[in-house]
């Protein structure tokens, strides 16, 4: 009658029986108590699961509110710069009508400028957007991983020139993969334009580390003067910059890096950013070949 009087108590209050509570004696009833008391239980279990997914769910949708709160706040400034400088730069065209045409085509142009990294943020926006919302609905397909690395290091070769660098791709021929052509070039071309635009190196090198049955092991070094190791942890969140003037300066998003992870991450790999040697970058990251 104890151990019955002890389950009704716990069954009223929903707490989960004592584990010191003893089976019912082997009767009719006793096996009935024994099956209810099992059922209770069964019960207690799948809503502890149910109440702890709940708080997941929970945490995750606050985490997800956050996040997009920071990001809009983000976006609206690194938006304020450029437009700014466009409604300043049309505020002193119309209000200055004597200026030279050399003046004028001057202040135009840098317009132009500034329109052009609204246009590069929003495209890296959509990108982002799209690897967040929908990265399920990418679709993939047989890719030449090899042509793909060689035509785009031909197209940035020149760029690569101006600013008096070299590329160096050892990256073998025949390598294929199941992916994204456009987030696959768009990991490359990223770490690629980062290395021209922020390294000041002479030269940066694709090599192909590793391969197995599965996956392969990429690097994109440049022999430039590298960032401090308290940034590493940091270098792919978005709109991080490790030189915020310079960077900005220069075009640059801030989203280029947190592109490149996520792309990664659509193929089933994993990136690092370390240090090369004996300077330099270096970011290590794997691409699965069926992902």
């Amino acid at each position: 009658m104890r151990n019955l009087e002890r389950f009704a108590d716990y069954a009223e209050k929903g707490l989960p029986l004592d584990e010191t509570i003893d089976e019912f004696p082997d009767t009719m009833i006793g096996r009935q108590l024994n099956r209810l008391e099992a059922v209770y239980r069964q019960t207690i279990t799948e809503r502890t699961v149910y109440d702890t997914a709940k708080e997941v769910l929970a945490k995750e949708s606050q985490d997800n509110i956050r996040a997009k709160k920071q990001l809009t706040q983000n976006i609206n400034h690194e938006l304020k710069t450029p437009v700014s400088c466009i409604s300043g730069y049309l505020e002193t065209i119309i209000n200055n009508p004597d200026l030279t045409p050399e003046q004028r085509d001057a202040f135009i142009r840098k317009s132009y400028e500034q329109s052009q990294r609204i246009s590069s943020l929003l495209a890296d926006l959509s990108m982002i957007t799209r690897l967040d919302e929908a990265s399920e609905l990418v679709e993939k397909e047989r890719i030449s991983l090899s042509n793909l690395i060689y035509n785009l290091v031909t197209d940035m070769e020149p760029s690569a020139r101006k600013g008096s660098m070299q590329i160096v791709n050892n990256f073998p021929e025949g390598k294929n993969i199941i992916g994204s052509q456009f987030f696959l070039y768009a990991i490359f071309r990223n770490l690629l334009e980062n290395a021209i635009a922020y390294s000041k190196g002479t030269k940066v090198t694709i090599d192909l580390l590793k391969e197995t049955s599965s996956d392969y092991t990429i690097c994109v070094s440049d022999d430039g003067v590298g960032v401090e190791k308290e940034h590493l942890t940091r270098i792919f969140e978005r709109f991080y910059r490790v030189d915020k003037g310079r960077s900005r300066s220069l075009g640059g998003t801030g989203l280029g890096l947190s592109i490149v992870k996520n792309s990664v991450l659509l193929h089933s790999g994993t990136i690092q950013a370390g240090t090369a040697t004996p300077s330099g970058m270096a970011f290590t990251f794997t691409l699965a070949k069926v992902s």
